[in-house]
């Protein structure tokens, strides 16, 4: 897929919206202002701004040395679409509803269609070759834990053909009928000094990277149980970091291990009316031993010749 259709695509995607209430239909003019900065606040001038309008429109232009585009036009236009992009920064993007008449007073609706809307380009630092995949799986077996091989991608002998465990999943669950159930997922890990953590939230609206540059260097549990259940589900979390194959020295500190993430939440399957249940999740995982950079290459993935649904592309 070249840039123009991806960005026409997105843009279509973004632009996509519903009037409100009693909008008086028809043609109307719209302004606003482009505000582009860094993750620091810093204007950025030259970033290229493509503003979509009427689905398939758009208006493209650079921000100038404090960082501002400025574009208008009359239409019949629901929805603007903004994609901004410059060498050297992830991508941002964001969609903006546009009032009509008669959907609020004029006065809201005139700042609605006069507005400013700030994106921020979050620079590219070093991304590096990672094990990135999106996996999706079936238990072969409950109540037990069972090894997963992240380097593999696949459970461990005899299920699959791993060979290396990183990491431990067990699931526990009773099924009453396919509306009611209870299950827990129990993450685990085979080494003193391996866990999980919850990450920080650094979402930014829009951007094409969304997770920190690097992995806590503490903090680690060795455990993470997760209950489902009919009427429960686990607080959602932006993510996590992974640390595996660890080895300590005599004093209990990490001499050696690997890092990685984790996009989002686990996804579980009770299976309710499969005869087994399911997981998945989006991971991430340096190959270099302590090395706590997860800013990944999509151009280097150390997985070959993965399926279209294992493919993750967010860096």
């Amino acid at each position: 897929m070249t840039m123009k259709i991806f960005i026409y695509t997105i843009l279509i995607v973004l632009i996509s919206a519903c009037a409100f209430g009693q909008a008086k239909p028809g043609i109307y003019p719209w302004s606003v202002a482009v505000k582009v900065q860094d993750d620091t606040a810093q204007p950025i001038s030259g970033a290229e701004v493509h503003i979509g309008y009427m689905q398939t429109n758009q208006i493209v232009g650079f921000t100038d040395s404090n960082g501002v585009f400025v574009a208008s036009h009359v239409d019949k236009a629901l929805a603007l679409g903004f994609i901004v992009k410059k060498e050297g920064y992830y991508s941002d993007y964001l969609r903006y509803n546009l009032f009509m008449p008669g959907q609020f007073d004029d006065a809201k609706v005139a700042a609605n269609r006069n507005a400013t809307q700030t994106l921020v380009l979050r620079k590219i630092g070093n991304p590096v070759a990672m094990y990135a995949k999106r996996q999706e799986m079936k238990f072969p077996s409950e109540n037990a834990p069972i090894g997963f091989d992240l380097s593999a991608g696949d459970w461990v002998g005899p299920y699959a053909t791993g060979f290396h465990a990183d990491i431990f999943f067990a699931v526990h669950r009773k099924i009453v009928s396919e509306r009611e159930y209870d299950a827990t997922l129990t993450v685990t890990f085979p080494n003193k000094g391996d866990g999980i953590v919850s990450a920080r939230p650094e979402y930014v609206t829009g951007s094409a990277f969304k997770t920190s540059r690097v992995a806590v260097e503490s903090g680690y549990l060795p455990e993470l149980n997760l209950h489902y259940s009919t009427t429960e589900r686990p607080k959602s979390v932006f993510g996590y970091f992974i640390r595996v194959k660890t080895a300590l020295d005599e004093h209990g500190h990490v001499k050696s291990a690997q890092y990685g993430k984790i996009d989002g939440d686990f996804r579980f399957y009770a299976g309710t009316i499969a005869p087994t249940a399911g997981m998945g999740f989006d991971y991430y995982l340096n190959p270099t031993p302590n090395d706590r950079n997860v800013e990944f290459d999509p151009k280097q993935n150390l997985f070959k010749n993965l399926k279209y649904s294992e493919q993750v592309s967010a860096p």
